[in-house]
């Protein structure tokens, strides 16, 4: 049974899935390439002297021609980016590649640059607010909003320009070195007399096989790798996170964690209700694991039995079944959901299999309005891989349901960029739920969203915590590995309690969480996403189809209104902790559930 899950990893259908990255480029080698960077170069020199110097002056019709063009700036630049890092993404060992996503970042740094005394100057505007409300400006009146409210975190043209470029061989440096250093990483492995050559993906999908033994191997082996280079680790993180808290310290914010909420433009009031809330239900994660550990009929569960399959439940799903599993969801909700979903497979926009020299896990990225965006899965077969297909076309829905904004109001604030890929989980479990009469399979899909669930709260608001404390401490002072490693164990405890036992071999999983380095205090969003996701479709369920073209309108806002403004179209106050105490009482009812099945 053992050799069979390894080789279904292999052989499940998504193995010849690869993206056409041709809408972006033929290849490397393309020389429209060197067109489109050097279109934006020319397109930032001009805009410069344009506009340098005088913002100050330029009326309302003026304004909006010039925020047309600073967008027209970035649109070529910002193809050529994806184009480099999605192909970095599936061949992170390629040294043309490395190169060419080299030259466009530092092209990046240096159009951003030479264009960024634009919000500057506008900033200094004594009318700004009042620009907010004229007529012809209505498409920017939340770009201007934030220019306001940002304007006192400004520092000066040139000090600006020094962050952007010492950047590159400083804290994005170390980012894109963690990035192909850990994609790097392959592992040998024991399985069945055999020893079998690993991805990070490969591995960690042992997770979830059914031989405790396997489970605990194949953990200490994928976390040993991070403890054997603790110096690369340490250093990389300490320095990231000082790096990070030396610019907001030159910038005035408060605390770490108000340099992200000021750029989700959430009150920190709000974020504190979300960590304090979710921090108060971790009995629920503690419940739900003593009531998992009798199903396992362990007498002992440990951190890594947390994802173990149920007895009878290891169902491996080929592409296929997992693609029509997905659309089938989807058509259940809406049309135009299924149908822009299907489009994602139809125009080959989806990169399948777990492959040697691919980054690890699973992401959308979209970068203009005018081009669909792309996927990027590792596809073992797995029910939480099907999730993960499931969430991944939810970002794309939600990217294609914004095309009509502009650039700048393109992409949603981070908070909800969650949003739609966690409510295409919920839709697809609905669905699993509904027309399942197998007692054991309701119980298994319970517990996998139940798991869902935790993972995508709890353990990234763990996370949310471990940050809050290391950046305090860092800002003052690089820590050792041991007391990184230390600061994991405590949050561990805190959410696990005596739920599970601890193996000191964990308290590494800091090191292999790329989000706390690439992006410090995203994690909380998937959080805010997740809650607020839970009562959105309580809403549905109570609403029926009327709730469908209020959701989609929804999404459709990309970023161009606060994420408070944004909930409040679906009735929901995000500053409230009742809002989010809601949702925990919603969780508590799946567990209530769970053990009245079992």
């Amino acid at each position: 049974m053992s050799n069979e899950l390894i080789i279904d990893t292999k052989l499940n259908g998504s193995e010849d899935i690869r993206w056409d990255l041709t809408d972006l480029f033929d290849s490397i080698d393309d020389p429209k390439i060197t067109e489109m960077i050097g279109l934006s170069g020319d397109r930032a020199v001009a805009f410069e002297l344009k506009y340098k110097n005088k913002i100050n002056d330029l009326t309302p019709l003026d304004l909006n021609h010039a925020y047309t063009e600073f967008i027209e700036v970035f649109e070529p630049i910002y193809r050529v980016h994806q184009f480099g890092s999605l192909s970095l993404s599936t061949n992170t060992s390629d040294d043309a590649i490395k190169s060419l996503s080299s030259r466009i970042e530092e092209t990046l740094s240096s159009i951003s640059n030479k264009i960024l005394f634009f919000n500057l100057e506008l900033a200094e505007r004594d009318d700004l607010e009042s620009l907010e409300n004229v007529a012809g400006l209505e498409d920017f009146k939340y770009n201007l909003e934030q220019t306001r409210k940002t304007q006192q975190y400004n520092l000066t043209e040139k000090e600006e320009q020094l962050i952007n470029l010492k950047a590159l061989t400083g804290k994005s440096a170390f980012k894109k070195m963690y990035s192909e250093y850990t994609s790097s990483f392959s592992f040998d492995f024991e399985l069945d007399g055999e020893i079998k050559k690993m991805t990070v993906s490969e591995l960690r999908s042992l997770r979830q096989h059914p031989n405790p033994d396997v489970r605990h191997r194949a953990m200490d082996t994928f976390f040993t790798k991070y403890r054997e280079n603790k110096l690369i680790f340490t250093h990389i993180f300490n320095d990231i996170i000082k790096d990070y808290n030396i610019d907001r310290k030159l910038r005035g914010y408060p605390s770490s964690i108000n340099v992200m909420n000021v750029n989700n433009d959430i009150d920190d009031s709000a974020v504190d209700a979300l960590i304090n809330v979710t921090t108060e239900s971790y009995t629920l994660v503690q419940r739900y694991y003593k009531l998992k550990r009798k199903m396992l009929g362990l007498d002992e569960l440990t951190l890594a039995d947390i994802y173990a399959p149920l007895p009878n439940t290891r169902k491996i799903y080929t592409w296929n079944e997992a693609q029509t599993l997905v659309l089938d969801a989807f058509a259940s909700f809406d049309d135009e959901f299924y149908t822009l979903a299907k489009s994602m497979f139809d125009l080959n926009r989806i990169d399948g299999p777990a492959v040697p020299n691919k980054r690890g896990g699973a992401f959308c990225s979209s970068s203009t309005p005018d081009l669909k965006p792309y996927v990027l899965l590792n596809f073992t077969g797995k029910l939480g891989d099907v999730s993960t297909m499931a969430h991944e076309l939810g970002h794309a829905i939600h990217a294609m349901l914004s095309t009509s904004q502009h650039l700048f109001n393109y992409h949603p604030i981070m908070p909800l960029a969650e949003t739609a890929s966690v409510f295409s989980e919920m839709i697809l479990t609905d669905k699993f739920l509904k027309e399942m009469d197998d007692k054991d399979a309701k119980i298994s899909l319970l517990t996998s969203k139940l798991e869902d669930i935790f993972a995508t709260s709890h353990r990234q608001n763990m996370y949310s915590r471990f940050e809050l404390k290391t950046h305090k401490i860092i800002s003052e002072r690089l820590m050792s590995a041991d007391e990184l490693c230390e600061a994991y164990h405590e949050e561990l405890e805190e959410m696990f309690g005596d739920s599970v036992a601890y193996s000191d071999i964990y308290n590494w999983e800091w090191a292999s969480i790329p989000h706390l380095l690439s992006t410090p205090f995203y994690v909380y969003a998937y959080n805010f996403a997740n809650l607020l996701v839970i009562a959105l479709y309580q809403q549905y369920l109570e609403e029926g189809d009327a709730f469908v073209p209020k959701f989609k309108s929804f999404l459709g806002s990309g970023s161009s209104a606060s994420p408070s403004q944004l909930t409040k179209t679906m009735d929901v106050d995000i500053n409230n902790p009742d809002f989010w105490r809601q949702s925990m009482k919603y969780i508590e009812g799946m567990i209530d559930q769970l053990e009245e099945l079992l």
